[in-house]
């Protein structure tokens, strides 16, 4: 019997102290820091090594929580998945995946997002999935679209990056078409 966390490329674990060393390289990438996040002032070690902290303290609640993205051929990581926003009145929630620039176009994103949506929803019973994508970011709209998620809407100008406005894609995956198109099987 395998492990629900762990796919045939990467596998997903808890964050830990030591992954400072990735966490300082996909913040000093500005195109890395922008696609998911934004672009921050420099931290020093210490307010980074503290964050981490944090995070690997951190325990689950309400079925919000961070994991690295770990190879299973090499140790460290090559990026991070949280769920964001989950509200049990709904059966809604959201997530993110990072992958680093390096790292890219392998397939770790594709599979990191499987393993989270298929814990959410089948283990969770939450019924629809929701994220939002800057329009820029055409490599993500892409992996929702082909892990099944239909476009729901468009916030118009909604975020400020790189000196311009930009679009946020709504997009939307229901429980029942991931549970039918994937097997979702004991892992």
């Amino acid at each position: 019997m395998g492990s629900l966390w762990a796919g045939n490329l990467v596998r997903l674990r808890a964050i830990e102290p030591t992954d400072e060393r990735y966490y300082r390289d996909f913040l000093s990438d500005s195109d890395d820091a922008r696609a998911v996040f934004r672009v921050e002032p420099p931290q020093s070690a210490g307010q980074l090594r503290r964050e981490l902290e944090g995070l690997a303290l951190q325990s689950v609640e309400g079925d919000r929580f961070a994991l690295a993205v770990e190879r299973h051929a090499e140790p460290g990581m090559v990026g991070a998945v949280s769920t964001r926003r989950p509200d049990l009145r709904t059966g809604t929630f959201s997530y993110g995946v990072a992958i680093a620039s390096a790292h890219r176009r392998r397939g770790y994103a594709t599979e990191a997002a499987l393993m989270i949506l298929r814990y959410m929803f089948a283990e969770r019973r939450y019924h629809k999935c929701l994220v939002e994508i800057h329009d820029t970011n055409v490599a993500s709209i892409r992996l929702h679209a082909r892990l099944g998620f239909v476009r729901e809407g468009l916030l118009r100008e909604q975020e400020y990056l790189a000196g311009r406005r930009h679009d946020v894609l709504l997009m939307g995956l229901l429980r029942e078409q991931f549970l039918a198109s994937r097997s979702v099987g004991p892992s």
